[in-house]
């Protein structure tokens, strides 16, 4: 193997001598001698890499990987929320380590954190006497701390980039905070109205809810690789949550 390497290396090395004792002039014999590197090199090539093929495995299968990410989280709250603002969007940070039972077939654990993403309400009261009603706006903060099990199916084998599939079951807590904002109102003639403001309320909701995600691998060296994917979850009205996410992790 070595000796095909010398060999490819010293006739490139003699035929870019000859270019260069050539005429700058005489560009027919620069391009057959140019031609000559291309073919030389493709002979070369061959006895190097039968001697050894070219892998970015290690030799020992690995049967773990972990990855942390960051990215992009949005929630539903087409319950509470305008149309205009139904959906909340936050930052998140994950973390989550898979075991490999095949080359291609993953089972994964992770943990999900996000920063409070917003949604806008408002409680419509009747004024006695008055033309029409008025709207108190009232602020929805949510928060969400997850876990999830899943099942993943990762194509190809010993390549630099393995894209994959994912379907589990995440398990999420949701803390939401509301309150209203002390808005004045007034009659037509100026005088005040008085109106009771809803009180703050803090709520949490757990859920269990089925998800399915896409995304790839990119390999940098033989265990290193960036990681990115697309996850959405459902609850019984439809889609619950979008997130993209991208990261980093290592095999072991």
């Amino acid at each position: 193997r070595r000796t095909a390497l010398v060999q490819m290396i010293v006739l490139m090395t003699a035929a870019t001598t000859a270019i260069g004792l050539l005429p700058v002039r005489d560009h027919t014999s620069v391009a057959l001698v140019s031609v000559l590197v291309c073919c030389l090199a493709m002979l070369c090539i061959p006895s190097v890499t039968l001697g050894q093929s070219v892998s970015i495995s290690a030799p020992d299968p690995k049967r773990w990987d972990a990855a942390g990410s960051i990215g992009w989280f949005a929630g539903n709250q087409s319950e509470i929320a305008e149309d205009w603002n139904d959906w909340y969007d936050t930052f998140s940070t994950s973390f989550d380590v898979g075991r490999y039972w095949t080359p291609h077939l993953k089972t994964e654990a992770g943990v999900l954190f996000t920063t409070e993403g917003r949604v806008f309400s408002h409680e419509e009261r009747a004024i006695p006497g008055g033309p029409s009603p008025i709207f108190i706006p009232r602020e929805h903060h949510f928060r969400v701390t997850g876990v999830s099990t899943s099942v993943s199916y990762q194509f190809f084998e010993n390549t630099w980039v393995h894209p994959f599939l994912t379907a589990g079951a995440q398990f999420t807590e949701e803390r939401e905070r509301a309150f209203s904002q002390a808005v004045p109102f007034f009659n037509r003639d100026l005088s005040r109205i008085d109106l009771s403001i809803p009180a703050p309320r803090q709520a949490t909701v757990f859920s269990v809810r089925p998800f399915a995600m896409g995304g790839a691998k990119f390999y940098v060296n033989e265990r290193a690789f960036v990681r990115t994917d697309l996850g959405v979850a459902w609850n019984a009205d439809g889609v619950a949550q979008v997130s993209w996410r991208a990261g980093i992790g290592v095999d072991f």
